[in-house]
């Protein structure tokens, strides 16, 4: 006879253990959980780190060229000056003889103006002020360019995605690069008609900074470089080729590991391209390199419209 007592008894330890261990289970999935929660946001601050001490790296090996460009229009905006105040004075000096002879003759004749016109060289002094203002204004016009740039390449508060446009990331780069490649390498540049882009200005613009900085690197003295930025297939791709020395494909299949570098000890971090390659696939897109030694290379960053 069963003994039915007994019978539900056993069922109701064995559901209880069941239970019990069902408990225990989702207990060890939640803690392990919050650790994987935990270590995924350790490693979304390591990398922020890593990218603004990437930042810091590249605009340390770039302080040189940066200071020259904005020293060379602050040499001669400063000489401009100078030279404004020379024609101020000579204007000042002109008065003062024309209120001079009026105090002592009220008939000045208009030969008397024109010998002190003459005298002071009141004309070229007033065709040269016209140059120098101009050339003043583009000098301040390009040292404030040259901050912004900065300002949009240290940028560390731009992970919330705006519109933006992909070329000026691109002339944001080659402006802080231009004092290093343009007595190195002969820089081409094409600007395609782009859409606007959801992105962080300053995250693309150490994208493409890095990656025209290698091309620099990369090639001999009158090295050839091109920039060229279009839309195909619905995409934004950016391209960076130059001539120079190529990549084995040994060499090709590290390049995004984070620390590696074929650079001396003391040029470079390795960080550059993997958090390059990091920054434009969280933007949907990807980097592809073709290149072979002694033919030169060819990065092509590729970033969905949509």
């Amino acid at each position: 006879m069963v003994d039915y007592q007994k019978a539900y008894l056993r069922e109701k330890e064995l559901r209880k253990r069941a239970e019990q261990l069902l408990e225990d289970k989702a207990r060890e999935l939640y803690d392990s959980y919050e650790q994987l929660q935990q270590m995924h946001d350790d490693f979304k601050q390591q990398q922020e780190r890593l990218i603004v001490s990437e930042k810091m790296a590249s605009l340390g090996i770039m302080s040189a060229g940066v200071a020259h460009e904005i020293n060379n229009p602050l040499g001669f905006i400063s000489a401009n000056l100078n030279a404004i105040a020379d024609v101020v004075q000579a204007f000042r000096s002109f008065l003062d003889q024309l209120e001079g002879q009026l105090s002592a003759d009220s008939t000045v004749h208009s030969n008397d103006i024109r010998e002190a016109i003459q005298q002071h060289e009141l004309h070229y002094l007033l065709d040269d002020f016209n140059d120098l203002s101009e050339e003043t204004r583009e000098g301040l016009g390009r040292v404030t360019q040259i901050i912004a740039d900065l300002k949009a390449f240290v940028h560390e508060g731009d992970d919330e995605k705006q519109p933006l446009d992909v070329n000026e990331c691109v002339r944001g780069a080659i402006n802080i690069l231009n004092n290093q490649i343009k007595y190195h390498a002969k820089l081409s540049v094409s600007y395609g008609e782009l859409p606007l882009l959801a992105g962080c200005f300053g995250k693309l613009s150490q994208v493409f900074t890095n990656l025209i900085a290698n091309a620099n690197q990369a090639v001999s003295d009158n090295g050839q470089i091109q920039v060229r930025t279009a839309v195909e297939n619905n995409q934004i791709v950016v391209r960076v080729i130059d001539d120079g020395c190529g990549m084995t494909d040994d060499v090709r299949k590290n390049l995004f590991t984070p620390f590696y570098t074929t650079k001396p000890i003391g040029q470079g971090t390795g960080l550059g391209l993997s958090i390059s390659l990091g920054v434009v696939e969280e933007h949907g897109g990807s980097i592809l390199v073709d290149s072979e030694p002694g033919r030169g290379s060819c990065f092509t960053v590729v970033l969905p419209i949509a």
